[in-house]
């Protein structure tokens, strides 16, 4: 599916190589599929209410009520706008922070058209002529766009920012996720031929990159940066990771180059060098990023991003000079990745951070997808570990939290262990009900869930808490009481649910039982009162999974419809 790496066209066939039964570790782990029959989904999302949500690589969006429904609403339907050829699709879903109080989706999608002042489509939708040629290949854009949703319509596209300059089928956009920080962070490829070198020899006439200085063009745009002042009007946001304000989408405040003059994309980037961050995670309440960086020859990396502090810092991870800690001996010649190498690999403006883990191609790989598991509902070894999964080798692999200090440990000289093998075509991973391990399987259409049992012979999955209020209730206001529901809980095996509530946000649930609770909340100070507020679904077994959503109780009743009310907790 993803053409990240050396080899040619493979996306969205049906590989079957290494195509076997899954396995996993023991006995006790098991995957069930609670989501079929979907056409080529790239992305799902877990709301707190219970409900969700699918993305299609052809632009649609699917809903569903919670894991157990079967007749799922389209919500959106981009297909025509979307380029949905090769690498390019509809590839990023992320909901709001606080959805669906705030009813916002973000996507982030190969937008058929852009760059130019002719409209979409410019190609055929699921073609495009010669797109290997020199001078050829279907020029496109990327957009990261903010969708409203109005019962069972997501409308009113709101553009944030349409840009990535788009030659060639791979690496086009990756990911779109939320920070700790309340901050979207967004990821695109550079866009660039994988067959050989290209620094923009290769552009295409008839779609010129009106941007790029000359030899600067092709997979040196993600080194944009480097020589920012060549550039015409503003550098490209391939290859890197951007930070922005939600809202508007300008560069949030606090990047590295926030409080200058620099152009709108320098402001809004925050690492750079990368070939194709397809995806990405946050390490669980932090705003720090761990990325799957698709690799060419002979490297697979992931990448991380310190969360931005008092002294923020970009980051340059070295592509297309580097690969993993190795030369790449087609851009060795350019006069940028010269500038790189000295000082022993340590020149440059941003000089080169090397990556997390690496792994090198043994035949093709291709790393698809990254999560953290955050809970202690399996094994202790498995709290706080990262597993990342591999599209070409089918597998999900592992690095484990060994000193349990909330950070996956290095893994020095060996391979990340496998944890799941055959037939997966995993390309998202996220932790979603009873804490287990989600993957969107694109070739099966399919969602499927890993779980755990400590006796394989009494096998239980966890329900799916939901939370929301119930009507006439409001999520931020003055002091007021709330009432709220856990009615759209659901159970795998039909258990009956029972209910505890945490309604002051201590962390404990004994404040109320049964499917509702209500509470009256005041605020004493001058300062807003925000509460995250639970409840925890139990089943017969014992089985459990919690669903949280924030509230906010100002002095008076003035709101300010914001940015900083969407702000995670």
């Amino acid at each position: 599916m993803i053409r990240g790496f050396c080899c040619p066209f493979l996306l969205f066939v049906l590989v079957t190589a290494n195509a076997g039964a899954q396995s996993w570790p023991s006995a006790n782990f098991r995957h069930t599929l609670p989501i079929i029959g979907r056409e080529q989904p790239s992305q799902v999302r877990f709301a707190h209410d219970g409900r969700v949500f699918v993305a299609e690589k052809s632009g649609a969006i699917w809903m569903y009520r919670n894991l157990l429904d079967d007749a799922p609403e389209q919500i959106a339907n981009l297909g025509g706008s979307v380029h949905q050829y090769a690498d390019r699709g509809l590839l990023g879903l992320e909901l709001d922070p606080r959805f669906p109080e705030r009813p916002y989706l973000y996507i982030l999608y190969s937008f058929n058209g852009g760059l130019f002042s002719d409209m979409a489509p410019r190609w055929p939708a699921t073609d495009c002529p010669n797109p290997l040629a020199d001078f050829a290949g279907c020029v496109i854009s990327g957009r990261l766009s903010r969708l409203t949703l109005i019962g069972n319509l997501a409308t009113d596209e709101q553009v944030l920012i349409e840009d990535w300059y788009q030659q060639y089928p791979s690496h086009s956009i990756g990911s779109v996720r939320f920070g700790a920080d309340g901050y979207l962070y967004v990821s695109g490829g550079d866009g660039a031929s994988y067959l050989g070198g290209d620094w923009g020899q290769r552009g295409n006439p008839a779609w010129p990159d009106q941007r790029s200085p000359p030899d600067q063009g092709g997979a040196v745009r993600a080194q944009g940066l480097e020589v920012e002042s060549l550039y015409s009007g503003q550098v490209w946001l391939n290859g890197t990771i951007a930070r922005i304000d939600p809202m508007s989408g300008n560069g949030a405040p606090g990047n590295p180059i926030a409080n200058t003059n620099a152009s709108v994309n320098a402001r809004r980037i925050i690492a750079y060098g990368l070939r194709n961050p397809y995806r990405f995670a946050m390490r669980p309440g932090t705003s720090e990023i761990w990325i799957g960086d698709v690799g060419w020859r002979n490297w697979e990396e992931i990448n991380v991003v310190p969360q931005i502090g008092a002294k923020p810092e970009l980051h340059n991870f070295g592509w297309p000079c580097f690969e993993n800690l190795d030369h790449v001996s087609e851009y060795s010649a350019r006069p940028l990745c010269g500038n790189l190498y000295t000082g022993n690999d340590s020149g440059g403006r941003t000089p080169v951070t090397m990556p997390f883990h690496a792994y090198p191609h043994i035949g093709n790989k291709a790393i698809t997808a990254i999560a953290f598991r955050t809970a202690n509902t399996w094994p202790a070894d498995y709290k706080g570990a990262l597993f990342f999964a591999d599209y070409i080798d089918n597998s999900i692999r592992i690095i484990r939290d060994i000193d349990q200090d909330g950070i996956p440990d290095p893994i020095v000289g060996a391979s990340a262990p496998a944890f799941g093998q055959g037939n997966l075509f995993a390309v998202d991973l996220t932790e979603g009900p009873g804490h287990d391990l989600f993957f969107v399987d694109i070739n099966n259409g399919r969602v499927g869930r890993v779980s755990w049992d400590a006796d394989p012979n009494q096998r239980n999955l966890a329900p799916s808490a939901a939370i929301t209020m119930e009507a006439g209730s409001s999520a931020d206001g003055p002091p007021r009481s709330v009432a709220f529901t856990a009615a759209n809980s659901v159970d795998p095996e039909a258990s009956a649910l029972t209910f505890a509530w945490d309604l002051d946000g201590d962390g404990e649930y004994d404040d109320a039982s049964g499917t509702t609770a209500s509470n009256h909340y005041f605020v004493a100070g001058p300062e807003p009162l925000r509460i995250s507020v639970g409840v925890r679904a139990s089943d017969a077994s014992g089985a459990i999974d919690v669903a949280r959503m924030t509230i906010s109780i100002l002095r008076d009743s003035l709101l300010v419809d914001g940015f900083d009310s969407a702000k995670a907790e």
